[in-house]
């Protein structure tokens, strides 16, 4: 009995590079774990690979701040404005004053 011969491997794809700006990230803290976490420019949210939180995405262009909690030494960011935060880890909440400025942009 004949064995049928098996198809040519099609020839591989050729590599495009991707555009410029394609690859582009941001990063956000968690706001359930308070991990570092990187996402693609452009979602909306994030959902953390450790605790499984899903954290919304600032708009982009929104001027953040940070403060350190003042019960347990975490760093916190807050949407500037905040006139107070509330940690997550110890929910000791803090009195937001105006430390750091941060503009939320693509690394």
């Amino acid at each position: 009995m004949p064995v049928p011969l098996a198809p040519y491997p099609t020839p591989p794809v050729p590599f495009t590079p991707p555009a410029p700006n394609a690859g582009a990230q941001s990063q956000l803290v968690c706001s359930g774990c308070r991990n570092l976490l990187m996402y693609p420019a452009g979602a909306t949210s994030v959902c953390c690979a450790v605790c499984s939180t899903v954290t919304a995405v600032p708009a982009p262009g929104t001027e953040m701040a940070q403060l350190v909690c003042g019960g347990c030494h975490t760093l916190l960011m807050y949407i500037r404005g905040a006139t107070s935060v509330q940690c997550s880890c110890c929910h000791t909440v803090n009195l937001a004053m105006e430390e750091r400025i941060l503009r939320l942009e693509k690394l």
